[in-house]
């Protein structure tokens, strides 16, 4: 399968260039063709429609909810499986510079994963599968599985667990509020958006959804009473068939500036993946 990087629009402002310094990430340039992927259950054509108007006065909440549905169709691959390899960086004041190295593999039509840590040897083996609206931790050194949520955080970053899924915020959110925005020299539709459900590790997000190309550049995400607890980044993205997915994801601790997390995804492939991957007997067998 043939991968083609795609960049953000040059001439990125300071703006830009300020937020994203301190991660050693910058805004990158180009566009993506029209979207693809299988909607996921429920959502017809017209729903997925780009609004024609571009004059945020006459949007409604179902009109940016569509562009919202769109980059989860982007993003991800219903029409096949997904291998990946993560580099995660992570930052923090008490734990310093920590670099972990997994394989993912992701079937998005089932909203299943499973990931397996490679780096560093003291976590080899350590894995997570959620399969079934279940999701697993295991510890090769213990042979033990234990119950986690895609609320929780992963590894004491501030990545969560949630962020290695399927992209679906069409479902799990509402809109409450649109407006037209710039971030740096792009033009760009901002949205407030609440959640619908309690599995969502963030009740109230905001969202960046760049006008030209009808990609997600940043995303606000809040607590209950409206605290900002983390900013995610969006700077590079990838074209792999249809799907055209982030593979620079940044994400700043909202409560505590110097931590951060960034997650570089290579070696994207679509080739299928045999059923036995989604299960707790091939994670212990990968984790010996």
């Amino acid at each position: 399968m043939k991968t083609k990087m795609v960049q953000l629009k040059k001439g990125t402002s300071l703006l830009i260039l300020l937020l994203l310094a301190l991660f050693c990430a910058k805004a990158q340039d180009g566009g993506p063709p029209p979207g693809g992927g299988m909607p996921p259950p429920g959502m017809s054509d017209e729903e997925l429609t780009k609004p024609v108007s571009t004059d945020v006065k006459t949007y409604t909440a179902k009109d940016f909810l569509s562009l919202v549905r769109q980059t989860d169709l982007r993003s991800s691959f219903y029409n096949s499986d997904m291998t990946a390899t993560i580099t995660m960086v992570s930052v923090s004041p008490e734990r310093g510079t920590m670099t972990r190295k997994e394989t993912i593999y992701r079937r998005d039509k089932d909203d299943a994963f499973l990931m397996l840590t490679l780096e560093p040897e003291s976590k080899k083996g350590q894995g997570m599968l959620r399969v079934d609206n279940n999701m697993w931790r295991y510890d090769p050194t213990s042979r033990k599985f234990t119950h986690t949520t895609l609320k929780d955080q992963y590894e004491n970053s501030t990545a969560r667990n949630s962020d290695f899924r399927r992209s679906q915020r069409a479902w799990d959110y509402s809109v409450t509020s649109v407006a037209d925005g710039k971030l740096g020299k792009y033009n760009v539709w901002v949205a407030e958006l609440k959640a619908n459900n309690d599995e969502v590790p963030f009740p109230y997000i905001k969202m960046w959804i760049d006008k030209e190309h009808t990609v997600v550049l940043k995303v606000e995400e809040y607590s209950l009473s409206k605290k900002l607890l983390r900013t995610s980044y969006y700077t590079n993205y990838a074209q792999i068939g249809t799907s055209y997915v982030p593979t620079v994801q940044i994400f700043q601790d909202g409560l505590i500036p110097e931590k951060r997390t960034q997650m570089t995804y290579t070696n994207i492939s679509t080739k299928a993946v045999p059923d036995d991957v989604f299960t707790k007997n091939y994670l212990e067998r990968m984790s010996q």
